[in-house]
């Protein structure tokens, strides 16, 4: 199935710009930048051809090679149109996202070196020497491993946290649980290791999904009462000299 959508489109729409004008701006070196980004994470890429035609899609960052260049996977598109926008020398607009710390879009213009197909199918993308980070939230995102269960109405299944702040987390679930949509209404229900006593819930809205074949991950918007209880849970948490825990 294609996932390349040819496109004429004019993204800088003014909703677009007050949206990149809103958020923080930081140029750091390439290194530091493409460090942000999580091995396995999704990209997203643009392709504009010499003549024109526009092609969207994403695929999976693999990681960064020492000679200034970044390894993604070739995308899940047909023969044809690899063949057409993923031409050797063509550039190529990418958007990386950062799940740590107050979370971050990571754009940059690439060129592509090289398309391979042996002993894997991947791009090797050149890298500018500085990047545009813009930060993505207000608050920062602590990084814990607090076991969970999220529900959804009648639904249930075990989760783990991966970070955590006032307004907002990070959960990963199992990749042969139900599928969890962006817009769904969840609760996160926490149990306090040794007491058995469950901690008030984290309730909110999930607004992003990642998948992979090791697990699912969502971020978690919080409402009101999950803003209070991630307040009085993060004030139960202690550092253990790598993450936050729950005290005993």
């Amino acid at each position: 199935m294609r996932n390349s959508i040819p496109s004429a489109r004019n993204e800088n729409t003014p909703q677009s710009k007050n949206n990149a004008q809103e958020r923080q701006a930081t140029t750091l070196n390439s290194t530091d930048a493409m460090s942000m980004i999580e091995h396995g994470s999704e990209v997203t890429m643009h392709v504009t051809t010499p003549v024109g035609t526009k092609c969207i899609t994403t695929s999976t960052f693999v990681g960064c090679h020492s000679n200034k260049t970044a390894l993604v996977e070739v995308p899940n598109i047909s023969d044809e149109d690899l063949k057409f926008y993923f031409q050797e020398g063509f550039w190529i607009n990418v958007k990386a996202f950062s799940h740590r710390g107050e979370g971050a879009v990571i754009p940059f213009r690439a060129q592509l070196k090289y398309r391979l197909s042996e002993p894997y199918p991947l791009l090797v993308l050149s890298l500018p020497n500085t990047m545009q980070v813009y930060q993505l939230r207000k608050e920062v995102r602590y990084d814990v491993n607090l076991r969970s269960r999220v529900q959804m109405n009648d639904y249930r299944t075990q989760c783990e946290i991966r970070d955590l702040s006032r307004s907002g987390c990070r959960f990963v679930t199992s990749p042969m649980s139900r599928p969890l949509q962006v817009g769904d209404q969840i609760t996160l229900d926490l149990l306090l290791p040794g007491h058995g006593q469950i901690l008030a819930p984290l309730k909110g809205r999930i607004c992003n999904l990642q998948k992979s074949i090791h697990y699912a991950r969502y971020g978690v918007e919080f409402d009101d009462v999950g803003k209070a209880n991630a307040k009085n849970l993060l004030s139960q948490l202690k550092f253990d000299g790598v993450k936050l825990k729950l005290k005993h």
